[in-house]
């Protein structure tokens, strides 16, 4: 009886917690977003890199009206997945030797991947900061 009530208060507490814990990964990607990618990148405009809206699923390179791609990027077949944006992020100029991004996109930290690549997949319109037309 007591490894029951133990199980459900644990469990509780687990369930409970899990979307604060969620919340927090998010603002903390979302903080590494607006500290590092926000002055080249937005959710519905290109700027100096690419629109970042529909990145999960769509080949790399291939936004029709960004011309700032590498042709490594522009020749490439690979499809942006949550795996192949983490190892992107990981080392830029390994996946694309002639990348832009090289240094300046490099996140070593695999924690922190995982919250950046957590909150690209929110599209949060909050952060859309598009030049004016």
């Amino acid at each position: 009886m007591k490894f029951r009530y133990c199980a459900t208060f644990l469990f509780s507490l687990l369930i409970f917690n899990l979307p604060d814990a969620y919340a927090d990964e998010l603002s903390e990607g979302r903080d590494h977003f607006l500290y590092q990618c926000v002055a080249c990148h937005a959710f519905t405009c290109n700027k100096d890199g690419p629109t970042l809206g529909g990145l999960f699923g769509r080949k790399a390179g291939k936004v029709e009206d960004y011309d700032g791609y590498s042709d490594g990027l522009k020749e490439s077949e690979i499809v942006w997945t949550e795996k192949m944006i983490d190892d992107f992020l990981k080392d830029p100029v390994k996946i694309f030797p002639n990348s832009v991004m090289a240094d300046n996109g490099k996140i070593e930290d695999a924690a922190q991947r995982r919250k950046l690549i957590a909150f690209l997949k929110t599209e949060d319109p909050t952060v859309n900061l598009c030049p004016q037309e």
